[in-house]
């Protein structure tokens, strides 16, 4: 483990966050529901997001710092970057469409603590239609890292496009990657609502949610419930998934989030359209001091559902749009409606705890 992060870490009682940095609004894609909208933005140099990680990571311990885009790769300064996170952060990822080739020191991608997420929707025409005719490119990369042995996984976002194909492909997945004597971990995401999130955040505008039109492609939340409880009981040969929870959540109440768009413009959740201020004017101290006060505000802490691994949490409590989307009161609501939902078809809810992943 890297010196700076090892001697940082070591320091007790020092409350851990997560760092999510939107280095570019840039990308050779346009995916049909990228969150990113497709704007000119100004974008810190690598040498600021150098100096801002060292800034918060000698004030919090770092679990995770996650490099996103738009598309990273399409920043030449990313190695120096990732060197740094990976100096003062316990893990790091990049994640990516795969639609350009990594050009990184192997130093530095086949580092234990470092992985690489890579988008993959679905077969191939559905891929292709959700995600811009990348479905070659995104195999090939993923496949690339596996064989150079470096740490990489796939997440799919679930639609209705591809709820109803998504289990098939799997095992067609799984069966691929079997005959290459491959192991692949792979997790879901859920579409989120963009209208339902329009409101959240603070005053700032920020490089955020592009407002689609998500009417009729949310699955409905006994339908994401199902999904998730059959993947989780299938036998994968290759195949490891990686999922805890069965809608999406940013793991707030775990692990507290900061969320930077391309020129530093922070938030407590990613795909807020606002932001509360700029790393150019705030010190990290006044960013930490309100993501704490923030914290206070969240249900999750004394919240069962966060106990028995149904939920992560999330700032907002929107469950990134499906609490309004669907329009359930709050978090807990929506999660209880899952539930009492599944009981009247016939699933039987596991036992406390169940949820957590072996």
């Amino acid at each position: 483990m890297n010196e700076s992060f090892n001697r940082l870490a070591q320091r007790k009682n020092n409350p851990r966050i997560s760092i999510d940095i939107a280095l570019t609004t840039r990308c050779l894609l346009s995916c049909r529901y990228c969150t990113v909208a497709k704007k000119s933005t100004p974008e810190l140099k690598a040498e600021h997001w150098r100096e801002i990680i060292r800034s918060l990571a000698a004030l919090r311990t770092i679990d995770l710092i996650s490099l996103e885009g738009g598309e990273p790769f399409c920043r030449e300064d990313l190695a120096p970057i990732i060197e740094t996170s990976l100096q003062y952060a316990h893990k790091v990822k990049v994640v990516t469409s795969g639609s350009l080739p990594c050009r990184l020191p192997q130093s530095l991608v086949a580092n234990p603590r470092f992985s690489m997420e890579v988008s993959l929707d679905g077969p191939v025409p559905l891929h292709n239609f959700l995600r811009d005719g990348s479905h070659s490119s995104a195999w090939n990369f993923l496949r690339g890292c596996l064989q150079r042995g470096n740490r990489a996984h796939f997440r799919s976002v679930i639609s209705r496009h591809n709820l109803l194909f998504y289990e098939a492909w799997l095992k067609e997945t799984d069966r691929a990657f079997d005959r290459l004597g491959e192991k692949v971990g792979f997790f879901f995401d859920t579409i989120i609502a963009p209208l339902s999130l329009s409101q959240e955040g603070g005053s700032m505008p920020r490089a955020a949610v592009r407002n689609y039109p998500a009417k009729g492609l949310i699955p409905t939340p006994i339908e994401i419930w199902d999904l998730f409880w059959r993947v989780r009981k299938q036998r994968f040969a290759s195949l490891v998934f990686l999922q805890d929870e069965p809608i999406r959540g940013c793991r707030a109440a775990r692990s507290p989030f900061i969320s930077f768009d391309p020129s530093g413009v922070y938030s407590f959740c990613c795909e807020s359209p606002k932001g509360w201020g700029t790393i150019l004017e705030d010190s990290p101290q006044v960013i930490l001091a309100r993501m704490d006060e923030a914290g206070k505000n969240l249900p999750c802490r004394l919240c069962p559902y966060l106990r028995d691994r149904l939920c992560s949490g999330c700032w907002t409590g929107q469950k990134c749009g499906l609490v309004g989307h669907w329009g359930f009161s709050d978090c807990r609501a929506l999660v209880s409606g899952m539930i009492h939902q599944a009981h009247k078809v016939g699933e039987t809810q596991p036992a406390a705890g169940g949820w957590a992943t072996s």
